[in-house]
């Protein structure tokens, strides 16, 4: 680990910010509460995604099938099997894992480039769409009803908004806390080797199926997780919604904006633009369906052109340049 790992963790800061962050659930009405759920589960899933994409530099749109492996692997494995949700969340994670080893076994093998790669997950994302649309046991194009959240934390059951909102803040503090591992660590110097010149770290002795199925594992993992949460939110998996490539789109577009690679950034881009969006979404989408998403493009285009390295590298390269002054 870099040296300034362990301090960073001591510092009084995040834990004041994790502290006020837990007392939405006693300050904000339901439905600031949801857009704010909601909020930390793309935050959740854009950190986790940023392993991959923004650390790694392999740019992967299969995330989707990570997300839908959680959500509609452990929710049939509990409607139809009756499998406890917290085993359930485990197998797919496992699940998710095999699927993550092989995709990156795949990119070694064939040494795919980066567009290469992009196109390649984004195939195995739609082949799992119309896989899973069409197996009855996953609730094909239906979907699946969960049953109603009683409470019942053995029975991955949270007591409702509340209870899933302290949940997917730990969830979130989580992802971005193994982003900054990972950045401190032995294993982000490989990877962001490998992003920059493929051929020159295995030069120098950077395993690359190692390092890269190891991201790809990690990533798909905490994806899962994440998937098998907002799942038993929402109480009903839409494979629409949940397996769907414009999920990682949108995942894809936050960590872009907050600031690819960077510990905080791709949560820093949920926070941005994804409250924007439900309220959008929720105000406008009766009358303007999609409007949302032209105006995340609006946001990416400035970004781009204003801030191209992100948000977050551009905020504290200024903050380092006012405190040098």
């Amino acid at each position: 680990m870099r040296p300034d790992f362990w301090p960073a963790l001591r510092s009084p800061l995040p834990w004041i910010v994790l502290a006020v962050a837990a007392t939405m659930p006693f300050l904000l009405p339901n439905y600031y509460l949801h857009i704010l759920t909601i909020t930390l589960v793309y935050a959740a899933l854009a950190s986790a995604w940023n392993i991959v994409g923004g650390i790694a530099g392999q740019i992967s749109l299969a995330h989707s099938l990570f997300v839908g492996a959680g959500a509609m692997l452990a929710s049939a494995l509990l409607v139809k099997l009756g499998v406890n949700m917290w085993l359930g969340m485990i197998v797919a994670a496992a699940v998710s894992a095999a699927m993550g080893a092989a995709i990156s076994f795949i990119d070694y093998r064939f040494r795919l480039g980066h567009l290469s790669f992009a196109l390649i997950t984004m195939a195995f994302a739609e082949m799992a769409e119309i896989y899973v649309t069409n197996t009855e046991f996953l609730g094909g194009a239906s979907g699946l009803f969960l049953p109603k959240d009683q409470g019942a934390l053995l029975a991955f059951q949270f007591g409702g908004i509340s209870g899933i909102y302290w949940i997917m803040l730990a969830v979130a503090a989580l992802c971005v806390l193994v982003n900054f591992a990972i950045l401190s660590s032995p294993l982000g110097y490989n990877l962001r080797s490998i992003r920059d010149n493929e051929n020159a770290a295995q030069a120098i002795g950077v395993g690359l199926l190692r390092n890269k199925t190891l991201a790809m594992t990690i990533s798909a993992v905490l994806t899962s997780i994440i998937g098998t949460i907002y799942a038993r939110y929402l109480a009903f998996v839409d494979p629409y919604l949940l397996v769907s490539p414009v999920l990682t789109i949108e995942i894809v577009l936050f960590a872009t904006v907050g600031g690819l690679g960077t510990a905080l950034g791709p949560a820093l881009g949920a926070f941005l633009l994804a409250p924007l969006g439900e309220i959008l979404r929720g105000q406008l989408g009766g009358f303007l369906p999609g409007f949302h998403y032209f105006v995340y493009g609006l946001v990416v285009v400035g970004v781009i052109l204003l801030l191209p390295a992100g948000v977050w590298p551009s905020l504290r390269a200024r903050f380092a340049r006012k405190a040098s002054a």
